[in-house]
């Protein structure tokens, strides 16, 4: 660990104040969620939210925190500065199980890569001399998918099996889309992203291990699922 890393993280401190989170989701939505800083530095941010998020993702914070702990925009109300996802796991929020996030900052403004796809995910590098942890590209996101998706409504079965392979939940449903490498799914299923499902299609003989990429409320307010295929491809013959 580099001197200023080493600083960076022995100036942790403990801290309550309101910050608005944004992002852009793997479909392209915009959301947003407030929450509380729980943690601060100049580094570095730990909050609560009610999703999950890829670790490798930015995310745009919004807050009132104090001058001395701003590299920038001092005499602004609120400081606005991008971060990525360092480690996001499950945590009891409220009684009900939310994600506790641990972000590191990069800086006033996202890579230019981020400006062309916003679904991309980077790894972190090493503290810059500028104070602001470095990035680089780690793959981009799906909307530079090689594979052509198809807007078709095919019945399929989401299936959710324990870890010994026992089923315990299961939905029949449609796609949205569809492509080569996984499909977009309309779906009520209390999913988290990472979760993998099985994927059935109830008229043919393909199915297929899928993880969740992605959940989103499209504009007409229906839940969506996004998965991608494991080791398997969807035969699109036929069907374009």
């Amino acid at each position: 660990m580099t001197p200023l890393a080493q600083k960076a993280k022995s100036e942790k401190i403990t801290i309550s104040l309101p910050v608005k989170v944004e992002a852009q989701t793997a479909a392209n939505e915009f959301w947003r969620e407030i929450s509380q800083i729980e943690a601060v530095t100049k580094t570095s941010a730990d909050f609560q939210l009610t999703r999950s998020f890829e670790i490798g993702q930015l995310l745009l914070l919004k807050m009132p925190i104090r001058k001395d702990l701003r590299r920038y925009d001092f005499d602004e109300e609120r400081y606005c500065v991008w971060g990525i996802v360092r480690t996001c796991t499950p945590a009891l929020r409220d009684k009900t199980t939310g994600y506790f996030l641990s972000v590191a900052l990069i800086g006033a403004e996202p890579p230019q890569s981020f400006r062309q796809n916003p679904t991309t995910i980077y790894k972190l590098d090493k503290l810059g001399e500028n104070g602001f942890w470095q990035i680089s590209e780690l793959r981009r996101g799906p909307e530079n998918r090689r594979h052509s998706r198809y807007n078709i409504p095919l019945e399929v079965v989401i299936v959710v099996c324990d870890e010994a392979d026992n089923v315990i939940a299961e939905e029949p449903t449609v796609t949205e889309n569809i492509s080569q490498c996984g499909a977009s799914v309309f779906s009520d299923l209390n999913l988290d992203i990472g979760d993998t499902v099985k994927l059935i299609k109830q008229h043919g003989n393909f199915s297929a291990t899928a993880v969740v990429r992605n959940r989103r409320l499209g504009k007409d307010n229906l839940p969506r699922l996004h998965l991608e295929f494991v080791n398997a491809s969807f035969p699109l013959e036929g069907i374009g």
